[in-house]
């Protein structure tokens, strides 16, 4: 059963994993040590490990799952002192930052424990591992050395796989802008951080955290709509050739849903955009519904031709990738964002004609390829686990 603790303000990561990550070599293996982490000053955290045991998920959910705190600055230690120019911010206290900061990111449910698990153990990894007090001697080389940390096996440590070396690198990219965001650090050590591509295929879909990345990036300031709209029709299945199209007719933010006008590749069709999105276009609506035309579109405005309209879409939607450092990828595109729509759909539904519907798609194979699913070598194996 799980057992909680309340904790001080003044408490930090707790030795125990530090001592961990040095035996192991600075690895970030599955921690099982206890792990009283102090920023969260006064809040009751669940122990979910062996014995009632601490482990960095617990403090991860825990804290990004706490709904009953009107405040969580509140149980950010030293929140006044950080408010200073030049303050000597610890690792600790960014951490608390950061993980109130995720809950305002758009993470899918399944990534929020992910990530929040990833920066408390970078921050362990800093703190403990590395002797670091202070957010602003952060620097590429920590960065790097985490990222590709091994992991512990029983016949020695082993090289992290590319997957897991992407999250990483996508969870700290989220941390420093965040961080960023909030004025307590300057610059983001991951912008030159290059990682080998996650597929050999032309276009893969994008993962659930590097979407969250996304949407916060598109996000260029409070202000801003038109890229944050963008991103969300291609998260809705909108292809860079069906954007320009949209009109603020087309949308039904009751029903969460928006027409589709379809192309020469793709169906009619309704797309759904997440929760995020739905925002998203509503803002959108009241900034282009101030310049007088009676039904204007959502993103673009101008009157060139057809090609020049794509362009433009497929400009807005590079943009944002770029800013979230995955343009260089050589396997994302624009179309990333609708694949990883397509492989949500199949994942909820199990159906590559679900995908195929909902997408636009007029082939099944082609609905395969965009997510990447082999249908062929799924057959196979389905055939050999059948009696004979």
């Amino acid at each position: 059963m799980a057992q909680s603790e309340k904790l001080g303000d003044s408490s930090r990561v707790d030795e125990v994993l530090g001592s961990h990550l040095r035996r192991h070599g600075n690895s970030l293996g599955d921690l099982t040590t206890e792990l009283p982490m102090g920023s969260l000053g006064g809040k009751t955290i669940q122990r979910d490990g062996p014995g009632g045991a601490l482990t960095p998920r617990g403090l991860a959910e825990t804290y990004v799952g706490g709904p009953d705190m009107e405040n969580p600055m509140a149980f950010v230690p030293g929140r006044a002192n950080m408010d200073r120019p030049g303050a000597n911010v610890t690792p600790s206290e960014l951490l608390g930052v950061v993980l109130h900061g995720l809950k305002e990111a758009g993470l899918a449910d399944q990534s929020m424990p992910r990530v929040a698990e990833t920066v408390a153990r970078f921050t362990a990894y800093l703190e403990q591992g590395l002797g670091i007090r202070s957010v602003h001697a952060i620097g590429k080389d920590h960065v790097t050395g985490f990222v590709l940390a091994p992991l512990p096996e029983s016949s020695g440590r082993q090289q992290p796989a590319v997957a897991t070396m992407h999250l990483r690198r996508t969870a700290l990219r989220l941390y420093f802008r965040i961080a960023r965001q909030e004025g307590l650090i300057e610059g983001d050590p991951t912008v030159d951080l290059h990682l080998p591509p996650r597929s050999r295929v032309a276009v893969r879909p994008l993962t659930s955290d590097e979407i969250a990345l996304c949407r916060s990036f598109s996000l260029k300031s409070l202000t801003a709509t038109r890229h944050p709209a963008a991103f969300a029709l291609a998260e809705a299945t909108a292809r860079t050739s069906e954007i320009p199209h949209i009109r603020v007719s087309d949308l039904d933010l009751e029903r969460g849903r928006v027409w589709l006008h379809g192309s020469p590749k793709t169906a009619t069709r309704w797309g759904y955009p997440s929760q995020w999105g739905l925002l998203q276009l509503a803002r959108r609506v009241e900034a282009v519904k101030g310049g007088g035309e009676h039904d204007p579109r959502l993103v673009y405005r101008g009157t060139g031709s057809e090609e020049s309209r794509q362009a433009a879409s497929c400009i807005a939607i590079s943009e944002t990738l770029e800013r979230a450092g995955l343009a260089q990828e050589p396997d994302v595109r624009p179309l990333s964002i609708v694949a990883w729509a397509g492989r949500c759909i199949f994942t909820e539904t199990g159906l590559i004609d679900e995908v195929a519907w909902r997408t636009g798609m007029r082939s099944l194979d082609r609905a395969a390829r965009l997510i990447g699913w082999d249908w062929k070598d799924h057959h196979e194996q389905d055939s050999k686990r059948s009696p004979s």
